[in-house]
């Protein structure tokens, strides 16, 4: 029988009295001061497994945390890219052949911590279901339908479905809510059990949107409604572990702490080009800004199916120490981060302080601004744009004090020194490990974007991911007119 919040009394006794029969708390393995981690877990999010040969780095990333020891391995959600029966077959072939039985090579139980997220719910009503002629047909190859996803689940991970599952591994408590449109039963979920939640040791909670003004702050793409924000506040021991928005584990925002801790997860598949004011993205429609901010961009957003990315965290009683990794290229997105819990007040990841204490990326002694003036479009102008163009390069600027660049502003000014406009561009690389992102940058603008202006010069300045900003570098003075 199931209770009012869809999960069985039955299952989520079995879970706490797991803890308890298990490893009591306050004498877990690893316990503080041990130096030796309570657990290992593995965090992956928006698979989007779609085609055959998509599960290559799905595969790689299993089997790095099969061999670096993970004891579970969580997925937020959007493992199948158009919510289709056999995306999820295949996802469950690649975990069983990772680990036969949940097991590790070394005999170790592997714990599966998986949620739907929209894609896997919703996906199959976004088109390509035309040639199913009835519900018939399409229940045989769509996870749409709430029996469907059960039934599925049931069948690929032998387990009973539930729309909020609870589960403990090696004494740690792990709870997931599968997409309903986020997850408006996650309030009256915690207010029943939380009091069950030992507050000494880190709990954990899964779903696929980010909690409301929290990781990525309240511009982040495609945020809950703030249901999973108002659950986990009274509880500072709790850790969120969210996707949906693909942003990359390079932005320091991934890891926000308040009133609790909530983690971006990023992706396996692509990363996010959603940053509303950057010349070369998509945009963001979640951003406050962006109903004032109306600007039609002339560039192509960058080149970004290179984002695949995962994270193996170290928990221990008083703190996580995050491993970032990319698939990619099989290597370390940067240091460690070593997050304290439970959060408080003061806590040294809260985003003010960090933005205290960054430094900003500079460019080298020697380092020049190249601009072209034609009519020529380069080949990261938009088809539909118009020039002459003006198309300024630039290199790379260096990592100052673990500080990498995120973007660059570029600003034309006249002979007087006069700003008469400044775009944003995202570091080409920006979501790459730093051997791979020393890649010089592009700006591009139009002559119809300085009707009254005769000759400008153009500055560059190179932006950690809070903002912080270098010394520019400057190019001569630039005649407009097109070659």
């Amino acid at each position: 029988m199931h209770g009012k919040n869809g999960i069985t009394r039955r299952w989520f006794i079995g879970g706490a009295c797991a803890a308890v029969a298990g490893v009591r708390y306050g004498a877990l393995a690893g316990d503080l001061g041990s130096g030796k981690p309570l657990l290992k877990l593995g965090v992956l999010s928006d698979v989007h497994l779609n085609h055959p040969g998509d599960e290559e780095h799905f595969l790689k990333a299993l089997a790095y945390f099969r061999d670096n020891g993970a004891d579970g391995v969580l997925i937020a959600g959007d493992i199948a890219d158009t919510g289709r029966v056999v995306q999820l077959e295949r996802m469950a072939d690649c975990w069983f052949r990772t680990f036969p039985n949940d097991k590790a090579p070394d005999g170790r139980h592997v714990e599966r911590l998986f949620v739907y997220g929209n894609h896997d719910v919703e996906a199959w009503t976004w088109g390509g279901m035309k040639q199913y002629k009835d519900d018939a047909e399409k229940r045989r190859v769509a996870l749409g339908f709430e029996d469907v996803r059960a039934k599925t689940w049931q069948r690929l991970f032998h387990e009973e479905f539930n729309p909020i599952w609870m589960k403990t591994v090696k004494g740690i408590r792990f709870v997931g809510a599968h997409w309903e449109g986020h997850c408006p039963k996650i309030e009256p979920f915690m207010a029943e059990h939380g009091k069950e939640f030992d507050p000494a040791y880190p709990f954990f909670y899964t779903q696929h949107s980010h909690p409301k003004d929290t990781c990525y702050g309240p511009a982040a793409w495609g945020h809950d409604p703030g249901y999973a924000t108002r659950a986990f506040s009274p509880f500072p021991n709790a850790v969120a572990l969210s996707g949906h928005s693909h942003y990359t584990l390079t932005d320091e925002h991934s890891v926000w702490q308040g009133a609790f801790t909530s983690i971006g997860t990023a992706t396996l598949r692509r990363t996010s080009l959603d940053y509303l004011e950057a010349e070369n993205s998509n945009g963001n429609p979640f951003d406050p800004a962006a109903k004032s901010w109306t600007h039609k961009r002339i560039m192509k957003p960058l080149y970004r199916e290179n984002g695949k990315q995962g994270m193996l965290i170290d928990v221990y009683q008083d703190r996580l120490v995050i491993h970032r990794r990319e698939f990619l290229f099989d290597q370390s997105l940067g240091d460690d981060w070593t997050v304290p819990i439970p959060s408080t007040a003061d806590t040294a990841f809260a985003y003010a302080k960090r933005a205290q204490t960054r430094q900003a990326p500079k460019f080298a002694a020697d380092a020049t601004v190249k601009v072209t003036v034609g009519k020529t479009p380069p080949a990261c102008a938009r088809k539909e744009v118009k020039g002459p163009f003006v198309y300024v390069t630039f290199p790379a600027a260096k990592t100052v004090a673990k500080c990498r660049t995120f973007e660059y502003e570029v600003r034309a000014v006249d002979p007087d020194g006069k700003t008469l406009l400044s775009r944003r561009v995202m570091a080409p690389g920006f979501n790459l490990p730093e051997s791979k992102c020393d890649m010089p940058g592009e700006c591009l603008f139009t002559f119809s974007e300085f009707p009254n202006a005769t000759s400008v010069r153009f500055e560059v300045r190179a932006s950690e991911c809070f903002g912080k900003q270098g010394p520019a570098i400057t190019s001569g003075l630039v005649q407009l007119k097109a070659g």
